[in-house]
């Protein structure tokens, strides 16, 4: 009787290791600066959007500092019992927060087409995205990241595809 419920559970165990199993997702980094300086005669509009979003998010960071200094500045008035002040710190901060969505809005909209239109215009474009495209499947990743994204905090450097990448474009260009 035991033997027959050890072999049940061990079946069981087994049967329903596929089901239980979640597929493991691999990603990548890919230092983009770096491919694009090896083509740089090809990737000048392609420097140009990027110093466009790091000069967009110089000017979020500007104006999102600005709001917490007015929030600082609010709360101290409120502390100091100066509510005539709070209500206009309070005003503005409204109004620097409202032009700040006015300003992500405008700005996304004007990546998005430049980006668009570049994707559609730029073979250089295409070829990288292809390179890294196949470099990412063959290497059984599942999502390839930008080294220089100030959301990516560590990476180990063998998850780096940069330089396969690059020998596979260099390789096609040649």
């Amino acid at each position: 009787m035991r033997k027959i419920f050890l072999f049940t559970l061990i079946f069981i165990s087994l049967a329903a290791m596929p089901v239980f199993s979640d597929t493991i997702t691999k990603v990548a980094v890919l230092d983009y600066s770096r491919i694009l300086s090896a083509f740089y005669k090809d990737s000048q509009a392609v420097r140009e959007l990027e110093q466009m979003k790091e000069q967009f998010q110089q000017e979020i960071d500007k104006i999102q500092t600005e709001i917490t200094m007015l929030e600082s500045r609010k709360l101290t008035a409120e502390n100091n019992g100066n509510n005539s002040q709070a209500l206009e710190l309070d005003n503005q901060i409204f109004e620097k927060k409202k032009f700040l969505r006015d300003y992500i809005r405008v700005k996304n909209s004007q990546l998005t087409e430049m980006n668009n239109s570049l994707n559609q215009n730029n073979a250089l474009v295409r070829e990288i995205i292809e390179e890294i495209q196949y470099v990412a499947e063959t290497g059984g990743y599942s999502m390839v990241l930008k080294k220089s994204d100030p959301n990516l905090l560590w990476w180990n450097y063998e998850v780096d595809i940069t330089e396969q990448v690059l020998q596979r474009l260099l390789t096609k260009m040649r």
